[in-house]
């Protein structure tokens, strides 16, 4: 016999330092790359400008001020940079100013873009590249195309990304940019390291490499050299990689770029870690972090204490480990970086599952699970589905359609082979003829028999692969609308603790809640489960029941010796309702001695569980309903709904359920008695 433990311990296995940590700086970084384009963007000059201003000038001098604001506007303050993006816009129309024009738009769509609202940047940046070829400025012309490359980067759509970097790149080498045509080359060339083709960005970073190194431009290469490194460490190759990042250190510094000269010690400790060359790993790390706070890059000096706290649970040393990773974890917070939160958090649970503190390694990972959550969004996935679904009713019907169409066809011609064997018949009276006649025609119609044969059968086949699809799409309303049923008892339990004054109980509640939650949002859309998942999201409910009751109620589940839960397959979210229904409607209306019995055998090919409350039974309970508003048995109605579709599978003809009232020796209500049958599918 089975028996269920409430307690498991669950834990997530973390990957480390596999790749080199890019983190959000290179989407970042391509956004920005070409902030530097057109105009230099500070204090002071948003200060100059705004003088400016107050200076008489002509209408088309005062356009280019308007629009130079509103660009180093763009990422200080964009509704800054939107207010005098649209004063330029409006007054180079009215003066017919069309370079000031094109420049306006395509100012206010960076602008957009830097607010995140990319279909309006898309839009005002074509227009500037539009008005910008209409006015043939080919200066200008790859300005705008570089801004809406870096739209498209945002959203991950690379290669409408690199097809404007490249219409970008042709353009600074027709007027001879070269130092243009480095950045976009450097452009390209982080595209393909986001698209883990290290080969292919090296390229890119070699040549504006070689642009720089043309230009005697040491920072630059610095940079490109950098990049490459980063490449390498993709590619695995730690010991290149480290001779390319020892080269660009010295020059970062001479240069006084704090930043990249932390982000260089970083790498340099990422390739030590993966080398498991700790204590070279912890120095350089160290040194990372140092560079980071004298540039105040608070979400960089968060990974960096990440991953010294991974470098000292390499070394086995807990406690500085624990320290760095909390130090991490409350910077993560101040910057509001849920990535790094969920990633640190992941790694403290590692910590403490390794010392044996289980309870704190579960408050870790659940915290983690919570963030990961909070981060996934299950829209596209829907759309997808409901797409696909119109898709395939789309092609069934079409196909319908053409069967149909080539079955009437075929009617005809056999219409018209009869019309033409009554006119033979009464144009030609002799016999041979006659017979001749009957003989072709018997051929005609055996072979059109046949055809319409062959369509009849193919139609039937159609008919059952509709029905098959109806009744798989049916199940899943059904199981949509079971989710939300369910989901809204369980927050009037926690309700009801809130408002009786039990904290714990609706902490626990809350916390068993976000577990189950997480289960039910996995399998949801999954036609069937393992009985193993069935019955622990079963044993999750039970258990926020029997907090709900405050603990005046027994449950007990149990499973015959021949049934392995992991092998066995059943509809998702099959046995709960029953669960429920008993524990509303016999278990709740009784003062004490509250206990649930769920059993599950094998019998004659079928899964067979009984689900036996000692409740009020059904008479009671009916009357009871009638005198009061309580709660209606919703759930029960879709699952034997869902049990009806499963019997239209000829396979499984002998799914349902049966309720049993149970009395005493004077026919008093003594409980109810409900008996599942549910095919026996093997995984």
């Amino acid at each position: 016999m089975v028996v269920f433990n409430e307690q498991k311990v669950w834990r997530i296995k973390k990957l480390k330092f596999s790749f080199v940590k890019m983190k959000a700086f290179i989407t970042g970084m391509l956004l920005l790359i070409f902030s530097n384009l057109v105009y230099g963007q500070n204090a002071n000059q948003i200060k100059s400008l705004l003088q400016q201003l107050q200076t008489p000038r002509p209408d088309s001098e005062l356009v280019d001020v308007l629009s130079s604001l509103s660009y180093n506007y763009s990422i200080v303050n964009t509704d800054s940079a939107l207010y005098y993006g649209n004063k330029a816009l409006l007054l180079a129309e009215k003066i017919k100013y069309h370079k000031g024009i094109a420049d306006a738009n395509n100012n206010i769509g960076w602008a957009y873009a830097c607010r995140g609202d990319n279909d309006n940047a898309k839009k005002f940046l074509g227009n500037a590249e539009s008005l910008f070829t209409a006015i043939g400025d080919k200066n200008f012309i790859p300005v705008s195309l570089v801004d809406l490359a870096n739209v498209f980067v945002s959203e991950s759509d690379y290669p409408k990304a690199l097809s404007y970097f490249s219409k970008a790149l042709q353009y600074f080498e027709e007027v001879k940019n070269d130092f243009r045509s480095a950045e976009v080359l450097f452009s390209i060339g982080r595209i393909y390291n986001l698209e883990k083709n290290p080969v292919m960005a090296r390229s890119y970073f070699q040549q504006a490499y070689n642009i720089h190194q043309k230009d005697g431009n040491e920072l630059y290469m610095a940079q490109a050299l950098s990049s490459i490194a980063n490449t390498y460490q993709f590619e695995e190759k730690f010991d290149t990689a480290l001779t390319y990042y020892k080269r660009v250190v010295p020059v970062f510094i001479k240069n006084n770029d704090l930043y990249r000269t932390g982000n260089t010690y970083e790498n340099i400790a990422v390739a030590y870690i993966n080398k498991k060359m700790y204590k070279d790993a912890l120095h350089n790390m160290q040194l990372a972090k140092k560079y980071y706070e004298q540039s105040n890059r608070k979400s960089d000096i968060a990974y960096a204490m990440d991953g010294t706290g991974d470098i000292y649970a390499a070394l086995g040393d807990t406690e500085k480990s624990i320290e760095n990773y909390n130090a991490a974890l409350q910077i993560a917070g101040d910057v509001k970086d849920r990535n790094l939160q969920q990633q640190v958090l992941a790694s403290l649970s590692d910590v403490y599952l390794k010392e044996r503190d289980y309870k704190s390694a579960y408050l870790m990972l659940d915290s983690s699970y919570r963030i990961k959550d909070s981060l996934f969004t299950k829209e596209k996935q829907d759309e997808l589905l409901k797409l696909q679904t119109q898709f395939e009713t789309e092609r069934k019907e079409k196909e319908n359609e053409l069967l149909k169409a080539q079955n009437l066809t075929s009617n005809l011609k056999l219409e018209k082979n009869k019309e033409w064997l009554i006119a033979t018949i009464a144009a030609l009276l002799a016999a041979g003829i006659l017979l001749f006649a009957l003989y072709k025609n018997r051929q005609t119609k055996i072979k059109h028999i046949e055809i319409l044969e062959v369509l009849n059968r193919r139609l039937e086949d159609q008919k059952e692969e509709i029905i098959r699809m109806n009744n798989l799409l049916e199940q899943k309303a059904l199981r949509a609308q079971m989710n939300p049923h369910f989901i809204f008892n369980c927050m009037s339990s926690i309700q009801e603790c809130l408002l009786t004054g039990r904290m714990d109980e609706a902490n626990t509640y809350l916390t068993k809640l976000s577990r189950l939650m997480r289960m039910v949002l996995n399998y949801s859309d999954v036609e069937n489960i393992s009985l193993d998942k069935e019955l622990q999201m079963l044993l999750l409910y039970l258990q926020l029941e029997k907090i709900r009751l405050k603990n005046n109620f027994e449950y007990t589940i149990q499973l015959s010796d021949d049934i392995v839960p992991e092998e066995l397959e059943v509809p998702t979210l099959i046995l709960q309702p029953f669960a429920e229904n008993a524990i509303w409607h016999g278990l709740v209306n009784k003062k004490d001695n509250r206990h649930l019995i769920i059993e599950g055998k094998i019998m004659n090919d079928i899964l067979l569980f009984s689900i036996i409350d000692n409740g009020i039974g059904r008479e009671k309970s009916e009357t009871l309903k009638k005198s009061k508003n309580t709660h209606e048995s919703k759930a029960i109605k879709l699952v034997e709904k869902r049990l009806s579709i499963i019997n239209k599978d000829p396979n499984y003809p002998l799914a349902g359920f049966t309720i049993q009232d149970l009395y005493d020796e004077d026919h008093n209500g003594t409980g109810t008695s409900v008996e599942i049958k549910l095919p026996l599918k093997v995984i």
